[in-house]
């Protein structure tokens, strides 16, 4: 994809996203797609070379219009409030004078409650992919099933995972946009216990504790919201402010001010609130990040920021230094 540059000349920002941050040889199987813990210390060090590593007061005062950057500029965001992000900030981004910003769901650290996309995610990485599909669908009414093959599900699961298997694909959107969440929250808690895993025993290992958010706080990382479950803001019922409101009052509990940030469960267009701006005021939040690619030229929406993963890093990141090799050419800037 292309970014488009309203003016290259002036210096851009750059959200770059992380989850699992981890040895990919721990998984048998495909489901969770992590970063190995020295190929992320790799790209941070390729990053700093090549751009300004902002603060994240840097970056608010940016893109509240308040101060420019010296240069084009990289801010590193972490999702789901995960134990590897908290290691990674202690072992690779404070030694470097790098500050992120840490979006923390609240459900595994005031309930003893995983997450669904967690337990999913864990739950498809630990079983061979044609044996969680099947196990997973004896255990659904025969409506469940027919909802996901029908054309309409399956042109939009081949829109939304584009880097997946088809049939990985449909079996994802059954899970994140047909069933009940509180369904497949239960089905999944159930395939847990069946292969004997303590939901509690899974937090642990899985997520950050209170302390560790508020250690990464106090050491100048920025916590925000990312919801009470990892849900898609999209499937909150009109009115219901329990997802955000339990989400935010815990980390202001915890760090002792309101979240300013937010990250949208899943970034893509379909799980963003039809009006975020109206959204983010009602919930206090000045900034709002999505995973659509590209920088942000300081023209964007507070609200609906461009950020990439960490698989679209290098292409993103060489389309910006390849414009500026061709100003440079040319003598421009």
């Amino acid at each position: 994809m292309a970014n488009n540059f309203s003016d290259t000349a002036s210096p851009a920002l750059l959200f770059v996203n992380y989850h699992y941050i981890r040895d990919p040889a721990q998984y048998i199987y495909p489901g969770i797609h992590p970063i190995a813990p020295d190929d992320f210390t790799a790209q941070v060090d390729w990053l700093s070379d090549r751009f300004h590593m902002a603060s994240p007061e840097e970056a608010q005062a940016y893109i509240s219009g308040q101060a420019s950057l010296p240069s084009d500029s990289v801010v590193l965001t972490f999702d789901d409030g995960l134990m590897d992000q908290y290691r990674i900030a202690v072992d690779v981004l404070d030694p470097r004078g790098i500050k992120g910003i840490f979006f923390v769901t609240s459900q595994p650290l005031t309930e003893g409650h995983a997450n669904t996309l967690q337990k999913t995610h864990w739950l498809r990485a630990m079983t061979e992919p044609g044996e969680f599909q099947v196990q997973l669908l004896d255990m659904l009414q025969a409506e469940w099933r027919m909802a996901m093959d029908e054309p309409a599900s399956q042109a939009a699961a081949e829109g939304i995972y584009i880097y997946d298997d088809p049939d990985v694909g449909r079996v994802k959107y059954l899970i994140n946009f047909l069933l009940p969440e509180s369904l497949m929250d239960e089905l999944s808690s159930g395939m847990l216990a069946d292969r004997g895993v303590a939901e509690a025993d899974f937090c642990t290992d899985m997520y950050m504790s209170e302390r560790n958010v508020q250690e990464l706080h106090r050491s100048g990382h920025i916590i925000g919201a990312h919801g009470h479950r990892h849900i898609p803001f999209t499937r909150i019922p009109d009115g219901d402010t329990t997802e955000i409101e339990t989400n935010t009052a815990f980390l202001s509990s915890l760090v002792g001010k309101q979240p300013e940030w937010v990250s949208y469960p899943f970034g893509r267009d379909w799980a963003i609130p039809d009006d975020p701006e109206s959204f983010c005021r009602h919930h206090g939040f000045r900034f709002g990040l999505t995973l659509t690619q590209g920088w942000n030229v300081g023209t964007e929406s507070p609200y609906l920021l461009k950020r990439v993963n960490t698989n679209e890093v290098e292409m993103t990141a060489q389309e910006r230094l390849q414009i500026h090799s061709q100003e440079n050419a040319a003598g421009v800037g």
